[in-house]
């Protein structure tokens, strides 16, 4: 029987209509429905959430994925995006925004100490399962900047910070919050006699088990333990100037190895990201962690950028100068970084700004590397939230829905660019000409080490109608082009015989 005979009522017999009263019949015609409206970006819940390869992340088909997003944390109340909705999921899937770094603040969940608030870790939950249902991963993270809201002077000089409630907010000067980091890395007791470090390393685990029981557990591509974590005030290091390696390579390692074994002890296997300390070269001291699937998370702003967006200061002259010879240095350090300890990239953060030359370069360097990487951010909200620039959301009021209209089209022109979104093999090299919008890619037909491709699968490469207006042509070396013809998610098949493949789109 046709759909549109079922949707008009025309040309159904007796025995049609004796089926459509049998429950498990409706339940099947409905469920057909339910696809067919599916957004065409939109992909159904993989069976696996993605896993480490050494140096790469695959899904469950054995695949090398990258994915592409945006930052959606809230920092103040009510500590998650409550405007975000179905709209701003369809604008992000239709644009090829495959992932977003959403956000737990530790003071929303535990408002007492062993006292969590699961009406808010449900929302985050429900966020999770929104994004999943537009194709959109998630890489979980708790958030925080110059400790908590009660901490005083943050590290950027803010009066106030977010994150830790204020009973974990214990440092002899109120005034410093490199000594509430400090009470942290050495667990200090909170008012019931157990370790603020303690409680969040259980809150994490409390966190997971109401994440893992939603519909969208797999859609998880990574957790990341703690957003920028600084040494304290025992140790002599100046934020942001430069890595601490005896920060780093101590408590900081110590402190992932608890986070890793308390979210492992409740059977999660979600890839786990841990950050450095934060500094301007990109520079890492942290010790490769024991745990097999761990990756590498770090963040890159040029601070010229960065530091006029936060001030609301017209961008300066000469930051295409100055910011090339920081950020390729910050590339160059992670790559190394990658390269030496085998693990999967991600650059959690960067941008933070309207200046879109920057934001497409960041986007490049990393693509180039087949890096993860998530922009700051979707929203603004700023005054209220500490350390937030005034020009870093994608959308021009947002107090209103998602829209092309109400999106910043230059900032989207930056960062929605033609790429890899899985990969049937190895990667080896990737392009993007901007000025021409020719993409190229290269890739190795075998298996990524320590991955299985399974028969079948195929590479997958979004093409930005922005960036192909009147549509693309595809040559391929290696294999065929196996998805229909103008569509916007290109599928490959490598030919039987080849051991690598290369891909070259041009703008028709």
């Amino acid at each position: 029987m046709r759909l549109h005979d079922f949707r008009s009522g025309r040309g159904r017999d007796a025995s049609t209509r004796r089926g459509l009263r049998r429950p498990w019949v409706v339940a099947l015609l409905l469920m057909v429905l339910a696809v067919a409206a599916m957004p065409p970006t939109a992909s159904a819940q993989s069976p696996r959430p993605p896993a480490r390869a050494g140096k790469w992340l695959v899904d469950d088909q054995g695949r090398v994925i990258s994915v592409h997003g945006v930052n959606l944390v809230r920092k103040t109340a009510p500590y998650y995006p409550a405007n975000f909705g179905e709209q701003d999921a369809a604008l992000l899937a239709s644009e090829g925004f495959d992932a977003a770094r959403i956000g737990f603040i530790w003071e929303a969940v535990e408002p007492r100490p062993g006292v969590y608030d699961d009406a808010y870790i449900r929302r985050i939950v429900a966020l999770n399962d929104l994004l999943a249902a537009h194709g959109i991963r998630t890489l979980v993270d708790f958030h925080q900047d110059g400790w908590s809201r009660s901490a005083g002077i943050s590290q950027l000089g803010n009066s106030s910070g977010d994150g830790a409630p204020q009973w974990a907010t214990l440092g002899a000067d109120p005034r410093n919050a490199q000594d509430d980091f400090q009470a942290f890395w050495e667990d200090k007791a909170a008012a019931d006699g157990i370790g603020i470090q303690t409680h969040f390393v259980h809150a994490w685990q409390h966190v997971i088990r109401m994440l893992n029981a939603g519909s969208g557990r797999t859609n998880i591509v990574g957790l990341d333990p703690f957003n920028e974590p600084y040494a304290g005030s025992g140790y002599p290091c100046e934020p942001f100037l430069a890595s601490c390696p005896a920060f780093e390579q101590g408590a900081l390692a110590q402190f992932y190895g608890r986070v890793i074994t308390a979210v492992r002890g409740t059977g999660d296997t979600h890839v786990i990201f841990p950050e450095s300390d934060p500094n301007t070269d990109g520079s890492t001291a942290l010790p490769a962690l024991t745990d097999s699937a761990v990756g590498h998370n770090f963040h890159a702003y040029c601070f010229p950028v960065l530091g006029a967006g936060i001030i609301g200061a017209p961008t300066p002259p000469g930051f295409d100068v100055v910011c090339p010879p920081q950020e390729n240095q910050a590339v160059a350090v992670n790559a190394a970084r990658v390269d030496r300890t085998a693990e999967p990239g991600f650059l959690s953060e960067f941008g933070a700004s309207d200046v879109n030359t920057d934001n497409a370069r960041l986007v490049d360097l990393a693509d180039e590397h087949f890096w993860s990487w998530t922009y700051w951010a979707y929203y603004v909200y700023h005054p209220q939230d500490p350390a937030n620039s005034d020009t870093q959301g994608l959308l021009v009021d947002e107090s209103r829905p998602a829209s092309q209209v109400n999106a910043k089209q230059a900032k989207l022109d930056a960062l929605a660019v033609p790429w890899a979104r899985a990969i049937a093999g190895t990667p080896s090299k990737y392009h993007f000409d901007r000025a021409t919008s020719t993409m190229t890619l290269s890739y190795s037909t075998a298996a990524a080490a320590g991955a299985h491709l399974t028969s079948g699968a195929r590479t997958e490469i979004f093409l930005p109608t922005r960036h192909y207006p009147r549509g693309y042509d595809v040559g391929v070396n290696g294999g065929t082009v196996v998805s229909a013809p103008g569509a916007q998610i290109v599928q490959i098949a490598a030919s039987g015989a080849a051991h690598d493949v290369s891909v070259t789109v041009t703008r028709r």
